[in-house]
């Protein structure tokens, strides 16, 4: 069976994992344009099936399906059936394209749940769709380290929450938030207890600095940071949201958000630190036995096992 793995022209693509697992059951992987412009299919090779990392791809997957015995397999990382973000180009656009989707494979449960109400609600037929989560990208392993720092890294997309992470800041003068990543470009107001350190070459500086990492989202199909601070000994706050959230124990509840307003992430915050010591260092504990299970390979080995047994049933 011969796979090829396509990914759209973007900075942030292929991402390191989903590159990780693609080239695990692929021969090739191609760049195509980022949902439309010139792009000539026969660069493809023969193939029995297309990966796509991202549903930019599909045009160009679509077009070398209509003339080749192919199947197209599209995973779902990012707010691509997120109501919030169902714009009416974006539902035009999968008008025109989501047909020739053979199959998904999608990072959460809640995300599965969406793609799946979208495609009934509007009349594609029914395809497969299976949930493999994300391994650690970054796997710094620290001591457990009791501060009031506070960590955030992610890009500039809104829903992650930091906007408001960073006004809840302003009800915890003692503590300090240090965001990481292209979200700081879109920080305008910010107190002295809000370091933005933009994108760096490393992230165990803030592993190892800080305790807590919030991640008050709107939506994040799973979010590999919040994962990987669990890894390294960090104390998750999150909404029920975030695909993390799934893989949570009932002994975690207590550090998810009710709601992600500024006032209501402070007083969780507040809550948290306000733990005993022995409490706080079994949610570090647990939350590290938990992101124990995600490591590279065996995850990647889970994924060519649910890839192949996809491949038979499309």
């Amino acid at each position: 069976m011969k796979v090829t793995f396509l990914y759209p022209n973007s900075s942030i693509s292929p991402h390191v994992s989903l590159e990780q697992w693609a080239m695990s059951v692929c021969q090739t992987e191609i760049r195509t344009p980022k949902g439309l412009g010139r792009f000539d299919v026969n660069k493809i090779p023969k193939s029995d099936i297309l990966l796509l990392e991202s549903l930019y791809c599909l045009p160009f997957a679509k077009k070398y399906k209509e003339t080749n015995d192919c199947k197209i397999i599209s995973m779902i990382v990012d707010t691509s059936f997120w109501i919030k973000k169902l714009s009416v180009f974006r539902k035009l656009y999968y008008k025109m394209y989501l047909d020739s989707v053979d199959a998904f494979i999608t990072l959460s449960e809640r995300s599965k749940k969406d793609i799946g109400k979208y495609m009934k609600a509007n009349g594609f037929q029914y395809k497969p769709i299976i949930v493999v989560r994300p391994f650690l990208a970054n796997n710094f392993r620290k001591k457990i380290n009791l501060t009031r720092n506070i960590l955030f890294i992610g890009n500039a997309a809104r829903e992650k929450g930091y906007i408001k992470l960073v006004k809840a800041m302003e009800h915890l003068p003692e503590f300090d938030l240090y965001l990481v990543g292209n979200c700081c470009k879109d920080v305008k107001k910010f107190g002295e207890n809000v370091h933005l350190e933009g994108r760096v070459s490393s992230l165990a500086k803030y592993f190892q600095l800080c305790t807590y990492y919030v991640h008050p989202a709107d939506f994040e199909p799973f979010g590999v940071a919040p994962l990987e601070a669990m890894y390294s000994s960090l104390i998750p706050i999150l909404t029920k949201e975030v695909g993390v959230r799934e893989i949570f124990t009932k002994k975690l509840e207590r550090i998810v958000l009710s709601d992600n307003d500024p006032g209501s992430i402070a007083r969780k915050i507040i809550e948290i630190d306000s733990l005993q010591v022995k409490k706080k260092i079994f949610i570090i504990k647990e939350c590290r036995r938990i992101a124990n299970q995600y490591t590279k390979e065996k995850n990647i080995k889970l994924f060519k096992k649910e890839f192949y047994k996809l491949s038979k049933i499309i």
